[in-house]
């Protein structure tokens, strides 16, 4: 077994300040460039290194729902707290490694990545 397989939940993956949110570009725009939002509008969309929700909170409004994941527990919390905060209903996230994705097969209708290494 290869070491990458082998890596647990807790050493993969480290979220980038928060403030690096500010940063980049607002949802909107970015969907605009992989097809806007017929891409994701009444789609189950999964959301992989989704950091602090920046962009799975910016779908939300158009998805039928979104799962996010990313292996950063803080970077979670904070997703967590900014959906709270924003009264999205139709978005969950967890904890996780892109390596051994929790989910049924055929359980997302498209499955986005941004600005993830």
């Amino acid at each position: 077994m290869s070491p990458a397989t082998t890596l647990t939940q807790g050493e993969v993956g480290k979220h980038v300040p928060a403030l690096s949110s500010a940063l980049r570009p607002r949802p909107e725009d970015e969907l605009r460039e992989w097809g806007g939002l017929p891409l994701v509008r009444g789609k189950r969309v999964l959301d992989i290194g989704c950091g602090d929700g920046r962009l799975s909170l910016g779908v939300a409004p158009f998805a039928a729902k979104v799962d996010g994941i990313d292996p950063d527990v803080e970077a979670i919390n904070s997703a967590k707290r900014n959906a709270r905060e924003g009264g999205v209903r139709n978005v969950r996230f967890a904890a996780g490694a892109a390596q051994h994705l929790p989910y049924r097969d055929a359980a997302f209708d498209v499955v986005i990545m941004s600005w993830t290494l």
